[in-house]
């Protein structure tokens, strides 16, 4: 009878018990691994789609702010109010809607209707046939009082939104939006003693709005969303959608039993599998997210949903059991030659890269690291080294980016300059500063004379030359303690932290005067700008950096609509100012 040597019978044990681990544990993993790729699939899912459903909140906010944005400016009111508002000040809106159009494709039309003469629109904006931005005449402005986002938003607070709930447009055979969901948000326009005198209305596209939120969603997604009540808005067939304008009704917690409870009881999210309709189609995973919609009426709702076949899901794990069972075969073979050849060849150097992977940012003993085998494990060293090379490339690339974004959230691309955010930060920072040490502080509202004709003659691109022009003049005329930054458009606000009497600040004034009037080269051409500026000062004319800014914007133009001066101050504006201009409106900010 044979005996057995104790490496051999070591090695045989070894094997039979890795054979049957490895087995056992290969079947359950297996299982174990279905399951929870199931599981997996279907929060992934429920995550996916609550994101999707914050994004689609968030898009909504988006909406709400640029229409409470539009009706609080002074204009707005103003041409609301008054049947006669000046020409001037009515195409000033009508280009600010202008601008908002281009800038959000989704909106599809933003309208100014007066509370009065049955609800008139003074000001509509929308997409013609071809999808360019016009402005509708005014003789084909129309009556709308007797629409929910009128009368509704005029009951609304100030400064809180209508919602309307999502509907398909009704325009005629011209309207690009015909057809479309759409959703209406409107809030009221008020005048400064609080009194309505008309409604905002922005309609924007929801097509767009998801098109945007589904771009980073997987090709083999699919998008469900039903209002409260359960009817399709959204569904990979189209012809399910909106059945409750087009004579039938097609209902979620019809199609998806499941999703009953989201429509009868508080529950906020679910999630299941099963086919996506009755004809057995292949079997899909499921996530449906439940969320508030409207900011006005509290119960209202709109149910979120997005579906996943279970095929890809579950393709990695039939690959898994494949791989297990080959895994066990080939094992079972092998096991007793590996155990004994490579067990002590393997400790010493696994142990060196174990010891690595834990100082992956260390260079030190680098050098040590068996990349000169010709082995897997040198392969593994060589590829570790490569990882460890990668990972530092990424952090440096990382903290580069994040040091050009953290540039680029507080200054302005064009000019460089610190935009507004950046500014009242540093206006906010050297107020209290100032507060201890009892110095004067002064802010300057530069607004260029003769920016628009510049725009009209040369072109934008002249323009933005000029203004990048315009803002190398300003640093290079002020200290380097002082701030200057630019608001947008051709308003410049200057932050002077070394005057510390009104001679000073006349001096200062008259200096940025003199940059900004120096000529401007376009081309073979040359401009001369021009300015005007607005002065007020800390602590004197006011404690609180907006308040401080605003009073400079007010002085701004009493000195733009002044004949005998290029800058006025604050206190100057009080101390000068009479009845008859404050009713022609240089007290406005």
């Amino acid at each position: 009878m044979i005996k057995l040597g104790l490496t051999s019978r070591l090695s045989l044990l070894l094997v039979l018990i890795g054979v049957a681990a490895s087995g056992t544990t290969g079947y359950y993993a297996y299982r174990a691994n279905r399951a929870m790729l199931m599981q997996e699939a279907e929060q992934n899912l429920l995550t996916s789609t609550q994101i999707l459903s914050q994004r689609f909140t968030a898009a909504l906010g988006d909406v709400s702010d640029d229409v409470l944005v539009l009706a609080t400016l002074p204009s707005t009111a103003a041409v609301a109010q008054n049947d006669d508002a000046s020409r001037a000040g009515r195409e000033r809106l009508e280009q600010v809607f202008v601008q908002f159009m281009m800038h959000h494709p989704e909106y599809l039309q933003i309208r100014l209707i007066t509370q009065s003469h049955h609800g008139l629109e003074r000001i509509r904006v929308k997409r013609d046939a071809q999808a360019r931005v016009v402005v509708v005449p005014e003789d084909q402005l129309q009556e709308k009082a007797q629409f929910p986002y009128v009368f509704d938003a005029l009951t609304t607070m100030i400064e809180h939104v209508y919602v309307s709930p999502i509907g398909l447009t009704q325009g005629d055979g011209t309207d690009p939006s015909k057809g479309r969901p759409t959703i209406t948000v409107a809030t009221p326009v008020a005048e400064a003693d609080g009194l309505k005198v008309g409604v905002l209305v922005i309609d924007a596209d929801l097509t767009r709005v998801f098109e945007r939120l589904e771009r980073d969603l997987p090709a083999d997604y699919r998008v469900y969303l039903a209002n409260e009540w359960g009817d399709f808005l959204i569904h990979p067939d189209p012809s399910q959608t909106f059945g409750f304008q087009r004579g039938r009704r097609v209902m979620m917690q019809t199609s998806f039993p499941a999703t009953r409870p989201l429509f009868e009881t508080n529950r906020t999210n679910l999630t299941f599998n099963g086919p996506a309709g009755p004809d057995q189609s292949p079997i899909q995973a499921f996530a449906f997210e439940r969320s508030p919609f409207g900011l006005v009426d509290g119960n209202r709702f709109i149910v979120l949903g997005l579906g996943r076949p279970l095929s890809a899901v579950l393709a990695s794990a039939n690959a898994l059991g494949e791989h297990i069972a080959r895994i066990v075969l080939i094992s079972s073979a092998v096991a007793i030659i590996l155990a004994v050849l490579f067990a002590r060849a393997l400790t010493h150097p696994l142990r060196i890269l174990t010891r690595a992977s834990t100082h992956v940012f260390d260079d030190h003993g680098v050098d040590q690291l068996p990349m000169t085998r010709t082995d897997e494990i040198g392969t593994l060293a060589r590829c570790f080294d490569t990882m460890r090379i990668e990972i530092r490339s990424q952090m440096k690339a990382l903290h580069d980016r994040q040091q050009e974004l953290t540039h680029l959230a507080g200054h302005d691309v064009l000019t460089g300059l610190p935009n507004r955010l950046l500014f009242m930060e540093r206006l906010d920072a050297s107020m209290r500063d100032a507060t201890v040490t009892g110095k004067r502080l002064t802010v300057m509202f530069v607004d260029l004379d003769g920016f628009k004709q510049i725009n009209d003659r040369f072109g934008h691109s002249a323009g933005d030359q000029t203004l990048v022009i315009v803002a190398q003049r300003l640093r290079a005329a002020l200290r380097s303690e002082d701030v200057v930054g630019r608001f947008g458009g051709d308003e410049f606000v200057i932050l002077v932290t070394t005057a510390q009497s009104p001679d000073d600040v006349a001096e200062i004034a008259n200096r940025v005067l003199a940059t900004i009037d120096e000529a401007v080269p376009i081309g073979v051409d040359s401009v001369t700008v021009g300015a005007s500026i607005g002065i007020s000062e800390f602590p004197g004319d006011d404690v609180n950096p907006d308040n401080l800014l605003a009073k400079a914007d007010a002085a701004m133009y009493a000195a733009k609509s002044s004949t005998r001066c290029r800058y006025v101050s604050y206190r100057e504006l009080l101390a000068n100012g009479s009845s008859s201009e404050r009713d022609r409106g240089v007290w406005q900010v």
